[in-house]
């Protein structure tokens, strides 16, 4: 008040250099002057009183577009968690209106898994006085969830909670993905390391057959049955231990992209009918029923595929149900289905798992990974898979636990073109 008195006399004494000013008593003169101090005095704090209002409308309008276009989502919730304030951000978030959302409880957008976790956090902001964060997710309508990161404060003056929101979900799935990749790589590494002692195992095996038995055939003293007995255990193996490099070379070829197709005339009913007899004293020694069925007449029978990597899916598919069924029937064939023809291998034996049918399709990978389980490499199924699809069809299988297994896969049906050479490709 001192200040513009001060001003007021200045502004008062240029005045009345600058104009007659009436004569009055000396009294009338000393209050005069006082009201036109005083009116000077009102009019200086009407100027002041003018420019505070508009710096104060101008900060208002700073805060409401910082407050409603931050990136950040702010909302303002009573105790009850009930919003009575929000910005563009929080409404983006939400997915609602914001007059739709003034006065509906924060709460229900959180998703149900992470609830508890929110409403702790919002009792330990008004308990404590003190800044919390936070971690939870959002379900808005019927999307996937947003990952949020929730900072709230308690506003003394009113009682209320500043909640700021913050999308963490590309961190999150950031975050998930490279947690994915590390399981997956210490998994790899486990079934290589898997696959090694495996492998090891299955050589070791037949080795051991054919090196202690032909030590045994060094006896002159055996009898030429025994002599015989010997021979045909040493070819067994001699058989496995082959059966297995050849495994470990293709499934090599496979994953440095240097296994070829060669796609040739192939007389589709003459394939099924080989397997057939081929595997047909196998399963009688277990007494298991085997048969075969042929969708196409044998004039219809002739395609355009590769036809050594379509007998070793079916070899290897029968192989393993016959292997891996002790009691029941084996059935195997195809069906003609529009452009492809569609492959089958039935068995009754022990079946697969729902957690099991998602790896058995994978290098280095049985039902069975102990070193007790029935013998084989682990890489039929997935050479099978492989070359299935080097062939434009693909591989599944459907089973139940217990109740036996159907593995199908599909060709194209490509028709003989008469003259036709083959065609060698490598698949890259």
């Amino acid at each position: 008040m001192d200040r513009l008195r001060q001003i007021a006399e200045k502004l008062l004494y240029i005045k009345d250099r600058t104009s007659r000013v009436p004569f009055f008593e000396p009294d009338n003169n000393k209050l005069i002057h006082e009201l036109r101090v005083h009116q000077i005095e009102l009019e200086l704090q009407n100027e002041e009183l003018m420019l505070a209002k508009d710096k104060a409308e101008f900060a208002e309008r700073k805060y409401t577009e910082l407050y409603d276009f931050s990136p950040s989502g702010y909302l303002t919730l009573s105790k009850n968690g009930e919003i009575t304030n929000l910005n563009i951000s929080a409404e983006v978030l939400l997915g609602k209106e914001r007059s739709r959302l003034i006065d509906s409880n924060f709460g229900f957008f959180v998703s149900p898994n992470t609830r508890a976790t929110y409403n702790s956090f919002l009792q330990d902001v008004f308990k404590t006085h003190l800044k919390q964060t936070c971690e939870f997710t959002l379900e808005t309508n019927g999307n996937k969830p947003i990952y949020l990161l929730a900072i709230g404060v308690v506003c003394n003056t009113d009682e209320k909670c500043l909640l700021t929101l913050t999308d963490i979900t590309r961190n999150k799935q950031t975050e998930n993905e490279l947690i994915k990749a590390k399981l997956n790589a210490e998994e790899g590494d486990r079934l290589k390391s898997a696959f090694l002692a495996n492998m090891s195992h299955e050589i070791r095996t037949p080795m051991n057959g054919i090196m202690g038995f032909a030590s045994l055939l060094q006896n002159i003293s055996l009898t030429a049955e025994k002599q015989q007995e010997f021979i045909q255990i040493i070819h067994k193996s001699g058989a496995r231990m082959l059966n297995i490099i050849n495994d470990i070379v293709s499934i090599s070829r496979i994953e440095s992209q240097q296994a070829e197709i060669e796609i040739i005339n192939t007389n589709i009913n003459e394939q099924v009918e080989f397997i057939y007899k081929f595997f047909k004293q196998e399963a009688e020694r277990k007494q298991l029923d085997i048969k075969f069925t042929n969708g196409l007449e044998t004039s219809n029978a002739f395609i355009l595929t590769d036809r050594e990597k379509l007998y070793s899916v079916l070899t290897n598919l029968v192989k393993n149900a016959i292997k891996f069924t002790n009691t029941g029937a084996i059935e195997f064939g195809y069906d003609a289905k529009g452009e492809f023809l569609e492959f089958y291998v039935t068995d009754t034996g022990q079946g697969i798992s729902d957690e099991q049918k998602e790896y058995i399709f994978d290098r280095f990978r049985q039902v069975d990974e102990s070193l007790t389980r029935n013998e084989g490499s682990g890489l039929g199924l997935a050479i099978s898979k492989s070359y299935v699809e080097m062939l434009g069809g693909k591989l599944w299988v459907e089973s139940k636990l217990w109740y036996g297994s159907t593995f199908r896969f599909t060709i194209p049906n490509r028709s003989v073109i008469k003259n036709e050479t083959p065609l060698k490709t490598a698949i890259k």
